[in-house]
């Protein structure tokens, strides 16, 4: 098993730190938690290969989190010969977020993927600025497979 900080700097990169990006690699696969901006120029800079990534984890919707997510997709789809989709799994919105970003850049995949969206607890949700909550659902990218939401548990688990 081994672990690869691809951005330790918080909120602000600098030109030696991304924001927070890791890898964890074991065998023959590899799962991403988080995936700020500049994550994708780490990971290329690392002995990783972007498609062995088979899982992400986004933790939270801070910019400093995600904003490195539909980049990295595509990167994922340059010289990808992947048979098993992408497992995005991340907090309501995250899906929401992903199709945006494809859609109105055209994106393309060159393989498939699924978003999975954690349900939060009343207690994890910040005030609101505005009613994002409304947005409309857009429908699946291309190369998209519905995905589910997750709710926790009576301990307050999320099982993914």
């Amino acid at each position: 098993m081994e672990l690869t900080f691809l951005g330790t700097a918080s909120a602000y990169p600098t030109p030696s730190r991304c924001v927070s990006c890791t890898a964890l690699r074991y065998k023959d696969w590899v799962w991403l938690f988080d995936c700020g901006e500049g994550s994708q120029i780490q990971l290329m800079k690392s002995s990783l290969k972007p498609g062995k990534i088979s899982k992400i984890f986004i933790t939270h919707l801070h910019g400093d989190h995600a904003f490195g997510l539909p980049g990295l997709m595509c990167t994922i789809s340059q010289n990808n010969q992947r048979s098993e989709p992408v497992e995005v799994y991340g907090p309501i919105g995250l899906r929401n977020f992903l199709q945006v970003s494809l859609g109105v850049s055209r994106a393309e995949m060159g393989f498939s993927f699924v978003v999975h969206e954690l349900q939060p607890i009343p207690e994890q949700l910040p005030p609101e600025l505005w009613d994002i909550d409304k947005v409309e659902q857009c429908s699946l990218h291309p190369n998209e497979t519905p995905g589910t939401i997750i709710h926790c548990n009576k301990d307050l688990i999320w099982t993914v």
